[in-house]
């Protein structure tokens, strides 16, 4: 899809490759505003519901999941291309706007199973089928069970055209992340991919069962307050990454260790005097306000641990596998040690490690003050 225009993004995407790439296509967007206090209970706490005006809007979308594949991997027939019909709504965290998604029905067993594993979405199987003819577009959804399901058609009209700077499509359409709750923690996901193109549309609603098992008080679920209709984008997804963090660089990671141990204030010293040029590691101690307010946030093993951690591209790790992860901050010649180490089964790994912190306190003197680099 060659190099994907950067300026019109409200924040910068990650500096790490992107994991999957795929299209949206033959897109319906269909949006009411609903009552932001019926609202609320389906969004996770952490995130902030996103309002235009004062006012919260719900979407559903039904299009074509194009060509979905791993940015290393290619497309599979019968298998990366399936419809699929959301409802979303918009939330923020932390100033960063995207989009939260209340059920994704799509007919993938695949994607059904992957996406819920790895990202948290709560996805469902359903049959279903998006039809493009001249300028309509035919779409019709049911799950198995036969008690949610969208169908309907939609007509094109009107030019294309994108959203204005500070309009309710801009609100709407220009939106650059994704939000889930994963284990218990609210995960962002980026998504790369040029402005909308969209124009006016009208639909004919038959079934909408998607908007009524949610009690959003909306009137009348047949009759969108807005259509709109996109022939679609191409986009670069990102792997989900921990959405609390430390300071406004969303590519900086952080080791956080024990402010009171000899042996932590040594391994920090190790790293600087050996960290790689193209590094962005800082340093906390696990006891801070700011380092807490992260751990607080992380699945209930990691809380209870009380070690160790590193969060490397938004994701944490604890005990011997952030320990060995340092290695990939510092210069070739340590990191190439890194899956030399990775070949220790992790049991054995943790054991070392649970053995080394037991004693670190009587082989290490204490420190008389935290001397870590905090920036």
């Amino acid at each position: 899809m060659g190099e994907v225009p950067t300026a019109h993004l409200p924040f910068p995407m990650p500096s790490r490759s992107h994991a999957l790439t795929q299209e949206w296509r033959n897109l319906t967007f269909m949006h009411w505003e609903v009552d932001i206090n019926k609202l609320q209970p389906h969004i996770p706490d952490g995130l902030e519901i996103d309002t235009y005006d004062g006012k919260a809007y719900v979407g559903v979308v039904p299009f074509i999941m194009k060509n979905v594949r791993p940015r290393w991997f290619f497309s599979v027939p019968f298998v990366s291309t399936f419809p699929e019909f959301n409802v979303r709504t918009y939330v923020k965290k932390d100033g960063i706007p995207g989009v939260f998604f209340l059920t994704l029905e799509a007919k993938s067993m695949i994607t059904c199973s992957y996406a819920t594993k790895a990202y948290g979405l709560p996805y469902n199987y359903a049959k279903g089928r998006v039809v493009s003819k001249d300028n309509t577009v035919s779409w019709q959804s049911k799950r198995r069970s036969g008690d949610m399901g969208l169908s309907g058609s939609t007509t094109i009209s009107g030019p294309k055209s994108r959203a204005q700077q500070g309009s309710l499509e801009e609100f709407l359409f220009e939106r650059y992340s994704l939000y889930t709750s994963k284990g218990g923690s609210i995960m962002r996901g980026y998504t790369h991919h040029k402005p909308w193109e969209f124009c006016s549309a009208e639909v004919v609603l038959t079934d909408n069962s998607l908007t009524k098992s949610f009690d959003f008080g909306i009137a009348d679920h047949s009759t969108p307050d807005m259509t709109h209709y996109s022939d679609g984008v191409y986009v670069r997804t990102y792997s989900i990454e921990m959405s609390e963090r430390i300071g406004e660089d969303i590519n900086r990671d952080f080791l956080f260790l024990d402010g009171d141990c000899g042996l932590c204030h040594r391994l920090t010293e190790f790293i600087d005097k050996r960290i790689s040029g193209n590094a962005n590691l800082g340093y906390r101690p696990n006891t801070s306000d700011d380092a807490q307010k992260v751990i607080m946030t992380m699945p209930e093993k990691f809380i209870a641990a009380d070690t160790v951690y590193l969060i490397r591209n938004g994701k944490p790790y604890m005990k011997s596998s952030a320990a060995i992860r340092c290695l990939l901050y510092m210069k070739w010649y340590y990191r190439m040690w890194y899956p030399i180490c990775w070949l220790v089964p992790l049991p054995m790994r943790n054991i070392a490690y649970s053995l080394v912190a037991k004693f670190r306190h009587k082989i290490f003197s204490k420190p008389k003050v935290c001397t870590f680099r905090i920036d």
